[in-house]
């Protein structure tokens, strides 16, 4: 089982992951900003869970 989760659609990205998991969740995050994912303000933290919402321009 995957310690980070990413939901991601065409131009919205959530990715979460708990707070033990931190070094995982830095690495997928970068690897989505290398991608041309920007990122959509800061992290947020609850219940031992880290979040970060990142979005893309996509053309119409």
């Amino acid at each position: 089982m995957s310690s980070v989760n990413i939901y991601k659609t065409k131009t919205y990205c959530l990715v979460s992951a708990f707070s033990a998991d931190a070094e995982k969740l830095t690495r997928s995050i970068h690897s989505l900003v290398r991608d041309g994912w920007i990122l959509a303000g800061g992290i947020s933290a609850s219940n031992s869970m880290l979040f970060q919402a990142l979005y893309k321009n996509e053309k119409q």
